[in-house]
């Protein structure tokens, strides 16, 4: 995996799948609140949480697996992609 994959902007397809899946599994487990509440403590930060899982991939991508890290990655560090998965959270909640 090289560095220049983390700057791509992700596919829309694959942006799409992923808000998703990530909605999906925190409306199933219930954690809409905490998770709408945490991300957006967290927004103004995304951008910079997006470079340091750069940096943790090689401490938590063999737990977590690589190409997630980097697709959840790939999202935090579009402008506006924390905003697209709150609202995707608040959509499936309501």
């Amino acid at each position: 995996m090289s560095l220049a994959h983390w700057n791509e902007p992700l596919p829309e397809a694959e942006r799409e799948a992923l808000l998703e899946k990530i909605s999906t599994q925190v409306v199933k487990r219930g954690l809409s609140i905490p998770a709408i509440i945490a991300l957006e403590m967290h927004r103004p930060m995304a951008f910079m949480l997006s470079q340091s899982m750069i940096a943790l991939t090689p401490l938590f991508g063999p737990l977590v697996g690589l190409n997630r890290m980097q697709t959840f990655g790939r999202l935090l560090a579009e402008p506006g992609g924390v905003e697209a998965l709150i609202r995707r959270i608040e959509d499936k909640t309501i």
